[in-house]
This record gives C-alpha cells, sequence and structure tokens, in this order.
C-alpha cells in the first residue's frame, strides 16, 4: 500500500451559528454534507473539539481509515494566516486560535485552513458556479458579510490573510 492515492478529504464551513461539513472524494464530489452547532460560548473554545468529533464519527460510520484521508480544508470567517493561524474571528469569539495545529492533533489527519469566503471562491471556481474561471470574486453573506478573490486562479489572501475581507472592517 506504499504510495497509494488518498481517496476522502472533508471539507469543514465554520459559520457563527452552524458548522457546515462534508465529505467529499479527492476529485470533489460530495458524497454526504451535515450541519452541527457552532457552540461560541466560552470564547468558542469547543468549535474545534466539536469539528474534529464529528469528523472522526463520520470516519468510524462509514469505517474509512485514515490512511485513506488526505485530509481536513476548514473555512473560518476572518483572517487566517499562511499557517492556518487566526489572530482573531470576531463571529466565534475567538482571539489567537492555531486552526490548523489543533484539528490535526485532535483528528490525527492533515489539516489546512483558510478565510471562508476565500475557501467559497476557491471552491466555486473548482467545482461550483464559476467552475473553470480563473478570475472569481465572491460575497457571502451570512451572520457576517465577507468576500474572496480569485485572480489567475490563485486566492488573493493579503499579508494578513484578510486580502479579500469586505465585512467587519472599520473605515
Amino acid at each position: 500500500r506504499k504510495n497509494k492515492m488518498k481517496e476522502y478529504c472533508f471539507g469543514i464551513d465554520i459559520g457563527g451559528t452552524t458548522v457546515k461539513c462534508g465529505l467529499f472524494n479527492v476529485k470533489g464530489d460530495i458524497l454526504e454534507k451535515w450541519e452541527i452547532p457552532t457552540r461560541t460560548e466560552n470564547n468558542g473554545v469547543n468549535i474545534l473539539p466539536d469539528v474534529a468529533a464529528a469528523v472522526n464519527a463520520k470516519i468510524e460510520e462509514k469505517g474509512i481509515s485514515k490512511d485513506d484521508v488526505e485530509g481536513v480544508g476548514i473555512g473560518v470567517p476572518g483572517p487566517v494566516n499562511s499557517k492556518g493561524e487566526v489572530s482573531r474571528a470576531v463571529n466565534l469569539f475567538w482571539g489567537y486560535k492555531n486552526v490548523v495545529g489543533e484539528m490535526e492533533e485532535l483528528t490525527g489527519l492533515h489539516a489546512e485552513a483558510g478565510n471562508d469566503a476565500n475557501v467559497a471562491a476557491l471552491g466555486e471556481a473548482w467545482k461550483g458556479a464559476a467552475e473553470g474561471a480563473k478570475n472569481v470574486i465572491l460575497v457571502t453573506l451570512g451572520t457576517g458579510v465577507g468576500g474572496g478573490i480569485i485572480i489567475d486562479s490563485k486566492i488573493i489572501a493579503g499579508y494578513h490573510g484578510a486580502g479579500g475581507e469586505i465585512g467587519h472592517a472599520c473605515v
């Protein structure tokens, strides 16, 4: 089983009221989707453990080996730096949070994190309404307002991970 192609991945969208979870094959086809509540009390301390528990439970329910999982991609409502760290996510009541480090520790899987609107724009360019487009602008409206910008098939994250942010900004 050396160099066996991974078969599955998880996509997580952390919102201010619900966390949307998806199990996908690595081609991007959704196999199952579900939601869990976003527990923001106590500065959101339970959010990532709840997400990890949901991922681990789905792996067990489906009888999937973690060796067959490419990883977990997480969209966070707020700026996320290139290391997967959040300095502040107001809708989640988070201050500093190492999203990638905590998720990898809790699941034992590789994790990546990005701004929710940025990764939504990337997803739409890959498999959604903007499929095949190299340049995309996406606006998200939910508990907060966000924006994602893709230019030449690359996320415009900016220096602090807030390149496409159009909401929660003081001018």
